[in-house]
């Protein structure tokens, strides 16, 4: 991870990483005590919020899924007592995800995903005919 953001900065800071990064595609982990544990790959950012109040006061919530609430593939992630946010960024200095890490040392990373291209000239192989002698 990089530098830390304040924790004043908080809120402000997912703002406006959720607008930069809206529906890029996702992979996110969650490093605990047990190892790692994935819990989505590909699906579309939708956005990161801090709950500065109320019952869920020290949280965030990471929101993925499809861009239609029809679109049944979406997950809400929940990290509670959360006591670090970084930004990730790569060797290009673009961000490349986001970091979080709470009280009992746990963190969720937030990474971007490059989704794979298709060759031009490749065929699929239902472009491919088999043929009978």
């Amino acid at each position: 991870m990089s530098g830390f953001i304040e924790r004043s900065e908080w809120k402000n800071f997912l703002g406006e990483f959720s607008r930069r990064n809206q529906l890029r595609p996702t992979h996110l982990e969650v490093i605990g005590d047990i190892g790692a544990q994935e819990e989505a790959v590909f699906l579309p950012f939708v956005g990161a919020d801090f709950e500065s109040k109320g019952s869920m006061k020290g949280s965030v919530e990471i929101a993925l899924g499809g861009e239609t609430a029809a679109d049944e593939r979406q997950l809400t992630h929940l990290i509670t007592n959360v006591e670090r946010i970084a930004p990730i960024v790569g060797v290009n200095g673009l961000e490349d995800g986001l970091g979080i890490e709470d009280r009992d040392g746990v963190k969720t990373l937030l990474r971007f995903e490059t989704l794979p291209e298709i060759e031009e000239g490749k065929s699929s192989p239902r472009d491919r005919r088999v043929q009978i002698h």
